[in-house]
């Protein structure tokens, strides 16, 4: 699939690429990975900025005792490599392809010449960095103040858009949540009870929407 044909499907991408001057264009390099790599690891450099055109990414945090804590889910339109490609950082996260991902990549060095000459994408920039942080600081009084049931309901509807069947095990939610998988078993126990998913060793099946959609709203206010 050429980067045109990427651009007119998509419309997220579309609206970020859309007054790309060309020869910033036409530098986009395709590429895919498999489920489960590695795109990018946490505290090493990489000179390019991505956006994710299909599949899944999870962005997480390894501590020095080796856990794992996911961050954030991100999907189809989502990018990364933002926060560390102005002074060329460090990645703070790794990347994993949480599916197969197809990515459009561009190097720093057109990356810098893109957003100095498009004053659209300066812009879409600034506004989207700030609705992640409002999200990320969503995010984290949630943690805080909601139970686990609310946050698992929430990310399995969140996830809906790719189907009933949400590609995830429980070590992953256990990872997204910081939360042992005990109590990720708990929770997935009750849902599973009330007739509101089925579990698979690496997939759970939303099998009433409605019905998680009320459970999530009651389990806000537990």
């Amino acid at each position: 699939m050429e980067i045109v044909d990427i651009i007119e499907s998509n419309g997220q991408i579309k609206e970020m690429l859309k007054d790309c001057p060309y020869d910033i264009l036409k530098r986009w390099k395709i590429r895919e990975y498999p489920k489960d790599y590695v795109i990018c690891h946490q505290d090493m450099k990489y000179e390019y900025f991505c956006i994710i055109v299909e599949g899944y990414a999870n962005i997480y945090l390894t501590a020095e005792n080796g856990k794992k804590f996911s961050q954030s889910i991100y999907k189809k339109g989502d990018y990364f490599g933002e926060l560390e490609i102005f002074d060329n950082k460090p990645y703070i996260c790794s990347i994993e392809a949480l599916t197969e991902l197809r990515v459009i990549g561009i190097h720093r060095k057109y990356f810098l010449q893109w957003i100095d000459r498009d004053r659209h994408f300066s812009l879409y920039i600034t506004r989207t960095l700030c609705d992640s942080f409002y999200k990320l600081s969503k995010m984290a009084g949630e943690n805080t103040l909601y139970s686990l049931k609310y946050r698992i309901c929430n990310y399995l509807l969140y996830r809906l858009d790719s189907g009933t069947e949400i590609k995830v095990n429980k070590e992953q939610l256990s990872e997204q949540f910081a939360v042992t998988q005990r109590s990720i078993n708990r929770v997935l126990q009750q849902l599973k009870e009330k007739n509101l998913i089925e579990v698979s060793n690496n997939s759970i099946f939303v099998i009433d929407i409605e019905g998680l959609v009320e459970e999530e709203k009651v389990s806000r206010n537990e």
